[in-house]
């Protein structure tokens, strides 16, 4: 089911620990319903919340950041690359 919204890989070579940030930013930006629930199950909502933490705002489009704010808990996003907002 993730084929589709994991496009730009080589979906063959996609392990679920060392390509864990891709596949958590992926998911919140193309995934559905059924995505986020296997997301959750597979990494917990405290390490998709510690990924999205690290990663660029400018990587999700708004709507994704606004569910993903809402349903993960992040209050803060950071805008540039070192920083912490």
């Amino acid at each position: 089911m993730f084929r589709p919204i994991m496009w730009s890989y080589r979906f063959e070579d996609i392990d679920t620990n060392k390509h864990r940030e891709e596949i958590i930013v992926n998911t919140i930006n193309s995934g559905n319903l059924q995505h986020w629930h296997w997301l959750i199950a597979h990494y917990g909502k405290k390490e998709i919340h510690r990924v999205l933490g690290r990663r660029l705002a400018t990587e999700f489009n708004l709507e994704s950041r606004n569910l993903a704010r809402l349903v993960f808990g992040v209050n803060h996003w950071r805008y540039a690359r070192g920083s912490a907002n």
